[in-house]
């Protein structure tokens, strides 16, 4: 019985390992933030799922971008999964869409489409760490969304998180639920890229660096108006009064250093008086709890 066992054991070991090579695809292509005058540089990452358990990185597969339905953008992936191009940004700002796909020689296909918003450098611009923002049906999550909303009739609202792209289209779901105002949802870090031109013609080409890199200060060279950033941990503060912002701490009046604001809950922050958007005076100095 027990060799029984075993030599059955051994077929379905056998039987998912060969059904398991095949695989199947996984793309990430983050949401995607330009001003009306600049350039967008979409980055999408191509894995191959193989045995259910590693996700590689798929090497020469041909990526195509498109955005509002306009020209084709083509890029093959280098060997980290990595592809990217560069294409101007549209001159009106509001939320457009970019289209990634990728049909691999046997015919299989995958796809996504995220969103980009566009927005005129000289609107203020507002930074939330969405680990500050409570979680979906809590009770205060309602005056966090009021919050918001009153700050985003005056500014725009971009959000940062540390957790996968891959679970951006469930926030931006989660924001349409509970009335939030949407707005990108970017990696605290991406990986660095540069451009770089090659050829008797000069021909531009994105490079992808193994490296990451802070978002805020290229968010800041882009928007000099992100002045402001909404936060409840130390982390988030620092990495705002780093960038040269100001951070406004909910529910944290310990935390205390140069350039923090402190609102006592975001009831407080949705009725009382809103923060200023100008840039700090002040030199920057640790935030730090007594």
């Amino acid at each position: 019985m027990q060799t029984m066992i075993q030599r059955l054991a051994l077929l379905s070991a056998a039987v998912l390992w060969c059904s398991g090579c095949g695989g199947y695809y996984i793309m990430n292509v983050p949401d995607q933030v330009a001003r009306t005058d600049g350039q967008i540089v979409p980055v999408a990452r191509l894995q191959r799922n193989d045995m259910f358990v590693m996700a590689v990185p798929q090497t020469g597969s041909p990526m195509r971008f498109r955005l509002d339905g306009g020209e084709l953008k083509a890029c093959g992936t280098d060997e980290l999964g990595y592809a990217a191009v560069q294409m101007p940004a549209p001159d009106s700002p509001g939320k457009h869409q970019l289209y990634v796909a990728m049909l691999d020689p046997v015919g299989e296909e995958v796809s996504a489409t995220v969103p980009v918003f566009v927005w005129d450098p000289s609107r203020p611009v507002v930074a939330v760490d969405l680990d500050a923002v409570p979680p979906e049906g809590w009770t205060n999550s309602s005056d966090a969304a009021a919050a918001l909303n009153r700050i985003a009739r005056k500014a725009n609202v971009l959000y940062f998180t540390r957790n996968s792209a891959r679970t951006q289209q469930r926030v931006h779901e989660r924001f349409v639920r509970e009335g939030y105002p949407d707005g990108p949802i970017l990696l605290w870090q991406r990986q660095r890229w540069h451009i770089t031109r090659e050829g008797r013609l000069g021909i531009p080409r994105v490079v992808i660096e193994q490296r990451l890199l802070s978002q805020l200060p290229v968010l800041r060279d882009e928007f000099p108006n992100l002045t402001l950033g909404i936060c409840r941990s130390e982390t988030a503060a620092q990495a705002f009064v780093d960038a040269g912002m100001r951070a406004l701490v909910i529910g944290r009046p310990g935390l205390t250093g140069s350039n923090l604001l402190h609102r006592d809950s975001w009831a407080d922050l949705a009725r009382g008086p809103l923060p200023s958007f100008v840039s700090p005076d002040a030199p920057t100095k640790r935030p730090q709890l007594p």
